[in-house]
């Protein structure tokens, strides 16, 4: 993540586990709409039950799963909280495809 943001590169954050329905939900659309955007957005994938990722998450204020952070080129971040349509994730990834 760090290297891609010190880069001015977007990124989409996605914190999930791997047990919550919407959680399950979202990282099925996750993996259907992200592939197209691989080249142009960077995808962090953050499962909030693995050790490695705890300060990660203090570091994100991360209080509520599924969470999808989105910092773009400039560094402007936003941030949805919950199970994201596929056609709505595909507009916020290709907006910051495009920037």
């Amino acid at each position: 993540m760090d290297r891609l943001l010190a880069a001015h590169e977007p990124v989409f954050l996605f914190f999930h586990s791997n047990s919550c329905a919407q959680c399950v939900k979202m990282t099925d659309t996750v993996e259907e709409v992200h592939p197209d955007f691989a080249s142009s957005v960077g995808l962090v994938d953050v499962n909030v039950y693995d050790k490695q990722n705890r300060d990660l998450l203090q570091r994100a204020n991360i209080r509520a799963i599924p969470t999808l952070i989105f910092v773009d080129a400039e560094g402007e971040v936003t941030g949805h909280v919950g199970v994201m349509e596929p056609a709505a994730l595909r507009q916020q990834l290709a907006k910051m495809a495009e920037e």
